[in-house]
């Protein structure tokens, strides 16, 4: 019994780490070109900053949102089959971090959630 509570515990903590891994990887991956993301990324201006800091000309510009646009729906479409897994991974592990809050910690922990998802919409409705 002891030996089979050590590996669901070690089974667990494998699907925590490996789930980590791979969203720290996948943020990594869509974060390493920020500045030069729009649309369907960051913002319109890390798009400006991008085209004053190569000192593009305005065709330079059209022909790099157009590029930039275009990468952004490829991300979302290698994305789409994997999201649910991503956001099941995520779920799991915020459900293992409230089993282990203490009332007043997990209440902080939902607002600081609430606050990430506000950001990250806010984010997206700039752009």
């Amino acid at each position: 019994m002891h030996q089979s509570k050590n590996l669901a515990l070690m089974f667990l903590l494998g699907t925590f780490v490996t789930g980590g891994a791979l969203g720290f990887t996948a943020d990594r991956f869509l974060n390493r070109d920020q500045v030069c993301t729009s649309k369907n990324g960051a913002s319109e201006s890390s798009r400006s900053t991008l085209a004053n800091r190569l000192v593009l000309s305005g065709e330079q510009s059209k022909a790099l949102d157009s590029i930039l646009d275009d990468r952004g729906v490829q991300y979302q479409r290698v994305l789409e089959p994997v999201r649910p897994s991503l956001d099941s991974v995520r779920e799991n592990a915020r459900n293992q971090i409230r089993r282990m809050l203490k009332d007043e910690q997990r209440a902080r922990f939902e607002a600081l959630i609430l606050e990430m998802q506000d950001t990250t919409r806010r984010s997206k409705d700039d752009t």
